[in-house]
């Protein structure tokens, strides 16, 4: 064992049992405020303990992270647990998780994720009904600041009474925080290491495409727990921008194909209106070649594009500060841009395909 690694084995036997081992794994990052509450909805999961082996990846945490995560294991009667340290992006963190798990399947569990206690029960018996990776049915909480955290869990049980009747269905799309996969996924697909988010929507479209069933379970409750003040785009601002444009293409590629079971642009359409910063983004193009004729013909054009610009600043300034503001309107243009623009391609791309495919199909064969 490195010295960046810790592990034990805490229960005193592990008896015979019709439900199988599984593995639980949380990545983490500075999570000091959160992973705590997490764990602690883990010890209160009704899945025999014995039955759990718990991982831990933690990329590094400049907070107390791992030693909130090792004291709460170190307690507990789960089958085993393994605490890693190791500085990776969020999918090389899942790929260490799948190589070191044991049992029949693993169960992702964000660091700032709760569950009901019956969340594990429910998500491993629905592998029976032929689903291959299984989700809960996530709500977002929004906490005044980290110390209420725990909150949560009064949350979690107001909204459990409205879900507890809900049944898996069927979905084109899981997001990993509070994700339940089988072993037979794990060893034919691993986490693309270029993706530096969106990992999970991409994994989703290369299960879906291996012929996996992806499902959703609406009677299974977990609450995704935020600092308010800390609301931020998809689009990372502060990490290298070489960092965010590493598989954009694939990136953007598997938003279309998670959207729906089929691409449309009735589908683009109404992500780009539920979350108009891309169809902002999209603006930038009219902008670019409002510039450009502005520079050869016309200056005072020039006047719409800087105030398109100084909307976006002003717009981010109260809650980053100008530097902040001034680096999340560069991102937005490096990033966000070319990200919008490849939905519409591969919109575009796909409805084309199927309409040709279609187009053949209906042709009387000759002769």
């Amino acid at each position: 064992m490195t010295a960046n690694e810790t592990s034990g084995s805490n229960a005193s036997s592990v008896g015979a049992c019709e439900k199988p081992l599984i593995t639980v794994c949380m990545v983490t990052l500075n999570r000091e405020w959160s992973i705590g509450c997490a764990l602690r909805s883990l010890l209160e999961q009704t899945y025999p303990h014995d039955k759990i082996y718990v991982v831990v990846v933690d990329g590094c945490s400049t907070d107390k992270t791992v030693e909130v995560a090792t004291e709460f294991l170190t307690k507990s009667d789960f089958a085993g647990y393994k605490v890693i340290v190791r500085k990776s992006t969020i999918p090389e963190a899942r790929n260490v998780c799948i190589d070191e798990m044991r049992g029949a399947a693993l169960l992702f569990w964000d660091s700032d994720v709760v569950m009901e206690p019956e969340a594990v029960e429910k998500l491993v018996q629905s592998i029976s009904l032929g689903f291959d990776i299984i989700t809960a049915t996530r709500f977002t909480l929004y906490v005044d600041s980290k110390k209420e955290a725990c909150k949560v869990f009064d949350y979690l049980s107001s909204l459990k009474a409205q879900t507890e009747r809900g049944i898996p269905v069927e979905t084109p799309f899981v997001t990993m925080g509070h994700t339940l996969i089988t072993k037979r996924v794990l060893e034919k697909i691993r986490f693309d290491p270029d993706l530096t988010f969106g990992e999970d929507a991409d994994y989703s479209v290369r299960a879906r495409l291996e012929g996996f069933r992806l499902g959703l379970h609406r009677g299974v409750v977990a609450v995704d727990v935020n600092v308010a003040r800390s609301r931020l785009s998809d689009i990372y601002v502060y990490a290298p921008i070489r960092v965010l444009l590493k598989g954009l293409r694939k990136k953007a590629k598997a938003k279309v194909l998670t959207l729906d079971f089929e691409v449309s642009w009735r589908r683009t359409l109404r992500y780009f209106a539920s979350n108009p910063r891309f169809a902002f983004y999209l603006g930038y193009l009219p902008m670019a070649v409002l510039a450009a004729v502005g520079v050869l013909r016309a200056p005072m054009l020039l006047f719409l594009p800087s105030l398109y610009g100084l909307s976006y600043i002003l717009y981010q300034q109260p809650r980053r500060g100008f530097l902040g503001a001034l680096r999340a309107f560069i991102v937005s243009v490096l990033v966000g841009l070319p990200l919008a623009t490849f939905m519409v391609y591969y919109t575009l791309y796909y409805t084309l395909k199927r309409d040709i495919a279609l187009s053949r199909a209906r042709k009387p064969p000759k002769g």
